[in-house]
């Protein structure tokens, strides 16, 4: 490439496409020493080492020499500091700074939780094809063949990994539940909000036949190996297995989808089956970001994360969009000023500081094709047992074990 079109190198160094135009013609008068390329009679700037040494110069120095009145102090709402600990703030705080995004997970506190139990609800009861009705198909399509890998063992422990409100596992744990193999169902989440809503749902459905544990725990880095062994250590005179579910496309939300599967990898035992379900890639899916519920439009539960943190409507415009390159969906805000966003602790207080043209991640989804989910639990560990797919091709259910030695 000889040259970088305005937008990437404003996106790249977090800047406006109005000042990458301000340093080229600067360049051109003479004013500072980048070397420009010229296409179709416009100016851009050379792809060069030397550029991009000179490009950091001139981001620090528009940094140091704005006016402090420019810059928008925000402090986080008192209710953030209620609903999260201080690890995850700390959290929060790395994310905006190092990668400039709210991780996603933490929209499904408080109101976070309620809004995708609505929004879960709502897709069960739709006619078309979604995540909730077409992963209990898929899971009654393989009925006949989790039939027979478990055959053998007394008791069936359900683990429920991101568990949301645990519709998606209702089937199963009621199969189960008649066969006399339920043993207990997991429910594995970050959030507590999140847990108790499972809980609730899970008494509504079976009353006191089914044992519900809920687990508070970020299962996307934290190894929760000593869960799954409790139950054989308890029950030693019993046959045990551990089917672990990750559904609702949650892998596909994380920064690193290989990270997190590396973590399920390493805290599954050898006889434990992992069922993952997911949306494929499509042309469709690709531009979906509809996630509407009772009347009302939301971005998600993520958008009141912006709120808790401070970010007011007037600091930002949303963007909802497809990177082809990256194969991701994603929403994101662009910040129309400079914010500070000032956190404070028993420890003191720490900064966060977003130039204008910043843009933070509120919520994304990798676009992933079969091969790339066959790919993808292949490299980090999994034996594939069986894949299966809807008459559409546009989800799929896989059934997996740790690789053997």
């Amino acid at each position: 490439m000889l040259y970088y079109k305005n937008a990437e190198l404003a996106s790249t160094y977090h800047v406006s496409v109005r000042t990458v135009r301000n340093w080229i013609e600067s360049a051109r008068q003479g004013k500072n020493d980048l070397t420009l390329h010229e296409h179709a009679g416009r100016h851009y700037v050379s792809n060069t080492s030397g550029n991009l040494a000179l490009i950091e110069k001139l981001v620090a120095q528009g940094k140091k020499y704005r006016p402090h009145h420019t810059v928008k102090t925000v402090t986080p709402k008192p209710e953030f500091y209620k609903l999260f600990n201080d690890y995850q703030i700390r959290d929060i705080i790395t994310s905006l700074e190092v990668h400039h995004e709210i991780p996603c997970q933490y929209g499904y506190f408080d109101k976070g939780a309620e809004i995708w139990n609505d929004y879960t609800w709502k897709l069960e009861g739709e006619e078309a094809p979604n995540n909730i009705n077409m992963t209990r198909k898929l899971l009654a399509l393989d009925e006949k063949y989790l039939d027979e890998l478990l055959e053998t063992y007394d008791l069936v422990n359900v683990v429920d990994l991101g568990v949301g409100n645990g519709l998606p596992a209702k089937d199963l744990l009621s199969k189960l539940k008649s066969a006399g193999k339920l043993g207990r169902y997991i429910g594995v989440d970050i959030s507590r909000d999140m847990l108790n809503i499972a809980q609730k749902n899970i008494v509504d459905w079976f009353g006191d036949t089914v044992i519900f544990e809920p687990h508070e725990l970020d299962f996307s880095r934290d190894y929760f190996g000593d869960i799954l062994a409790q139950h054989h250590i308890e029950k030693p005179d019993k046959k045990l297995c551990n089917i672990v579910l990750f559904f609702g496309g949650t892998a596909q939300n994380f920064r690193s989808q290989d990270d997190v599967f590396r973590v399920i990898n390493s805290s599954m035992g050898l006889n434990d089956i992992l069922l993952y379900a997911q949306k494929l890639d499509t042309l469709h899916s690709r531009g979906h970001f509809n996630f509407s519920t009772k009347g009302q439009s939301y971005v998600l539960p993520m958008k009141d994360m912006a709120d808790l943190v401070g970010l007011s409507k007037d600091c930002y415009e949303i963007e909802r969009n497809y990177d082809e390159t990256a194969r991701v969906r994603y929403i994101q805000l662009n910040l129309i000023l400079p914010l500070e966003i000032e956190f404070r602790s028993q420890h003191g207080t720490y900064r966060v500081t977003l130039d204008k043209g910043h843009k933070v991640l509120l919520w994304r989804a990798w676009q992933n094709s079969a091969i790339d989910i066959v790919s993808k639990l292949d490299r980090n560990g999994f034996d594939i047992l069986q894949t299966t797919q809807t008459r559409s091709q546009e989800y799929m259910l896989t059934v997996s074990q740790v690789k053997h030695s």
